[in-house]
């Protein structure tokens, strides 16, 4: 089962977008939910290209994607 961040507007605006030192190359994209929160996979954590924003989200409610995935946005 995969494990995801959940994060408040807030929160995903402030790691929304190019990140690391290859901005071209690693973005960060966190994924809106129906109830106005957004989730990013917990492999975010292990990633040296989202370092910048470890601290904040490594301070985040982590659950089971199963506990989200029903208040995901249909695509459109």
């Amino acid at each position: 089962m995969a494990t995801v961040i959940l994060l408040s507007t807030a929160e995903a605006d402030q790691v929304r977008g190019p990140s690391g030192e290859s901005p071209g190359l690693a973005s960060c994209q966190p994924v809106a939910l129906a109830n106005g929160d957004f989730y990013l996979g917990v492999e975010t954590l292990g990633d040296p290209n989202f370092a910048e924003h470890h601290a904040l989200l490594s301070g985040l409610a982590q659950v089971d994607f199963d506990t989200v995935k029903d208040l995901l946005l249909a695509p459109g």
